[in-house]
């Protein structure tokens, strides 16, 4: 094999074992936080109380594990050289990439009914278990800070907050909902005075941050689809030129005791 050709195959190992052991260790601290939330939390942003594995915690878990078993294939792969680790990370990364190409078409084209029915599931979040239980304290703190963070109150507005199972029959909001300008009365909530509330609810808040930020989550998508690409195309180099370089060394052993018979 020619030396130039010798290095670029020692350049894409050193980057694809350099890449993957960094997202290895990042997969390993994911996995960390995710099990520091759960323990210190109890689900923290759990907003989907009927979908477990939608809060912060169980997510960050999820994808932590995902992350630190690929990065770890496509790193031990590129340091020894392992035909099976690689074509084991290869296979890992088509998998993904065909996972979140299948989950974005569904997304663009059912857009209007997986957003109503987030908003629904948020309602019913706030109505049966907004403070109710320690169980759901997540919910709790993740509504107050979303409502403290975008300057809004409930899912659509601030009725979303009257009579629900925290306080039945009343018309009260949390006390995040309180104008900056009114919340240094403890009872502001509970005064329903709608003059001191926001009046504009999150998701259209939300939806407007994101907007915002399209710009963002383009460049971070289309770093990930490249480290991707790149992943995929450079395990199947090192997976070829291992298989080549084991299958020359076999053909040479054979050829040397053909020769000593």
């Amino acid at each position: 094999m020619r030396k130039s050709q010798r290095r670029a195959y020692n350049c894409i190992r050193s980057i694809l074992g350099l890449l993957n052991g960094l997202f290895w260790i990042l997969g390993g601290g994911i996995i960390g936080v995710a099990i520091w939330l759960q323990i210190s939390y109890n689900g923290f942003v759990s907003l989907l109380p009927q979908h477990e594995l939608l809060s912060l915690d169980s997510a960050a878990f999820l994808s932590g594990t995902l992350l630190f078993v690929i990065a770890f294939c496509g790193c031990s792969g590129a340091w020894f050289m392992n035909p099976c680790l690689l074509i084991s990370y290869f296979i890992l990364i088509f998998i993904l990439c065909g996972a979140e190409l299948v989950c974005g078409v569904l997304g663009f084209l059912y857009s209007e009914t997986l957003s109503a029915s987030l908003q629904q599931e948020l309602l019913t979040g706030i109505q049966t278990h907004y403070n109710t239980s320690k169980q759901y304290t997540g919910i709790t703190l993740a509504w107050d800070h979303i409502q403290d963070q975008l300057s809004c109150c409930g899912v659509h507005h601030y009725e979303d907050w009257f009579n629900i199972s925290a306080w039945p029959g009343n018309f009260y909001v949390p006390h995040s909902c309180c104008i900056p300008s009114f919340q240094y009365m403890n009872d502001c909530g509970q005064l329903q005075e709608v003059s001191m509330w926001f009046p504009s609810g999150c998701y259209n808040k939300a939806q407007n941050w994101f907007k915002e930020r399209l710009h963002l989550l383009g460049i971070v998508g289309f770093i990930v689809v490249s480290i991707q690409i790149f992943g995929l195309i450079s395990s199947m180099i090192l997976f070829c030129f291992t298989r080549r370089r084991a299958g020359f060394k076999t053909y040479k052993a054979v050829k040397s005791q053909s020769f000593a018979i």
